[in-house]
Parts: structure tokens; C-alpha cells; sequence
């Protein structure tokens, strides 16, 4: 399922659509949809960013007829982690498709097919600079008679974490955001690794990455990942240990405001 929406940082959305050696062989994953395959299909700077990323094994069920392209799993990292994975996933973005900061629970094997994939990583340790909130858990609706989207929040409500941090903020609102996130811009700088065609970057569990892509010749990037199942052991009661310590990043601005109020 593709998941346009009018922002390239609006993957915390959840979309509805309304009608009103690598593992990797030659060749692989070679898309049979022209409302996909066609750079037609998408054109620059339109009205939506379309994004093929659902996830929940989709590589081997709603892309099934694809699955004997790629390897079922990776040999080398399931004899390192002792199990076969759990989840493989397909990912076919363009230039304007990126992945907002977020962690995983899973050991992450992922291997570029075209395009290149442009990382930016944080340890665990981090998870304060990341400025995590709680955000209203809502989908876009398309409507194909107006071409437009509508942001509906879920009913019932709930409240869903996010990291609030954008790496790359426009021009004109640098400034403010590194005021509004002074941990993160006035911190270490992120790891930050490129992976090209035939490449598979590995991704422990829990590290905070954000994702943005370059394009081949015909304006696409695909990758297929596989999510092992990561062990809850020291690593985990650790970064738990880590959120339950207070820290000002933990608290939108407006609280830290009212605190200091006499």
C-alpha cells in the first residue's frame, strides 16, 4: 500500500483513503504496478508525497508475488541472532519521501536494492535529545474528487510518543529550532551513513535513526528490510533505567514555562 501524504515528515500519520554478500539478486524486486513503477505517476513537487512503507511483513504478504526475488532471510545475521526474522518489508519512496525520527524494537538488516538510503543515527543513550512527545494519533483522508487531504484525529482519541526533532528544518526556521531543541543541535552530531545498491547497513534495536533517499535514473528507491526480533535484556532494562531519570527535554516548552512562574 502506497501512503501518500502533503508532508514528507507526516509518516507519524497513519493513511485512510477515501474515493470521494547481499541478499539481494540481480534484478530483484522489479515493480510490476505502473501507479508505482512510473515516475509519470508522481510528478515533482505534487500535491502529495507518495510512499510504498507499510509495514507488518509486507514484503511477504501484500507483495507475495515478489518474495522469491529476495532471500528469505539473511544467513549470517540469523546465525548471529539465533532466530529466522520476524518481519520483511518493502520500501519504495522518491527524492521527496523521508522517515521522521523513530526507534525499533527489532535487529534491523537493511539492504538497498536502487536509489541510495541517507542515514542518521543515535544511540539509545540519546533518547533525551530526541525531545520525544505525546501527539494525537490521526490519519489523512484523500479525496480523489478534490485532490485534497483532510487530517481526521482517531475516535476514539488517543495520544501516540514521537520525536519531535526535525534534522533539517527550512532555512528560515533554523533558528528556532535549535532554540526549541538546543540538546539535539548543540550535541553530538548523529552518525551518518549513506547505503548504496547491493548494500546492507545493520541496525541494532533501539537506536533512534531518520531516513531520507536518493533517487536512480528513474526516480525511485527501494530497500527491503528484515526485522529480527531483538532479546529484552540489559540493553533494554537499561534504556528504561535512562527514561525513568527526569531531564527538561522531557517536558514541552509551555510546562517548562509554567514552572518557572512565581
Amino acid at each position: 500500500m502506497a501512503a501518500p501524504t502533503p508532508s514528507p515528515r507526516a509518516r507519524r500519520f497513519r493513511w485512510r483513503h477515501r474515493s470521494a554478500s547481499p541478499p539481494l539478486r540481480r534484478g530483484a524486486c522489479r515493480l510490476r504496478r505502473r501507479s508505482i513503477s512510473s515516475t509519470e505517476a508522481i510528478p515533482i513537487r505534487s500535491r502529495f508525497v507518495a510512499y510504498a512503507q507499510q509495514q507488518n511483513d509486507c514484503f511477504r504478504s501484500e507483495y507475495s508475488a515478489l518474495a522469491s526475488d529476495c532471500d528469505p532471510h539473511i544467513p549470517w545475521a540469523t546465525e548471529a541472532l539465533g532466530c529466522l526474522p520476524e518481519a520483511v518489508n518493502l520500501w519504495i519512496g522518491t527524492q521527496w519521501s523521508e522517515t521522521s525520527f523513530h526507534k525499533d524494537h527489532y535487529e534491523n538488516l537493511y539492504a538497498v536494492v536502487c536509489g541510495e538510503k541517507h542515514f542518521l543515527l543515535l544511540p539509545p543513550t540519546d533518547v533525551h535529545r530526541m525531545y520525544t512527545r505525546e501527539y494525537p494519533a490521526a490519519q489523512y483522508s484523500y479525496s480523489q474528487e478534490t485532490g485534497e487531504f483532510r487530517l481526521d484525529l482517531e475516535d476514539p482519541k488517543r495520544q501516540v510518543p514521537w520525536c519531535s526533532v526535525n534534522p533539517y528544518p527550512a532555512q528560515g526556521d533554523l533558528g528556532g529550532e535549535m532554540e526549541t531543541f538546543p540538546l539535539y543541535f548543540n550535541g553530538p552530531k548523529p552518525f551518518e551513513c549513506t547505503v548504496k545498491p547491493g548494500e546492507i547497513l545493520y541496525l541494532p534495536s533501539m537506536w533512534f535513526h531518520h531516513v531520507r533517499q536518493s533517487p536512480d535514473e528513474r526516480g525511485l528507491a527501494i530497500a527491503v528490510n528484515y526485522w529480527y526480533d531483538m532479546q529484552y535484556d540489559i540493553k533494554y532494562a537499561y534504556f528504561n533505567f535512562l527514561l525513568s531519570i527526569p531531564y527538561p527535554s522531557d517536558r514541552p516548552r509551555n510546562s517548562e514555562a509554567e514552572t518557572q512562574e512565581p
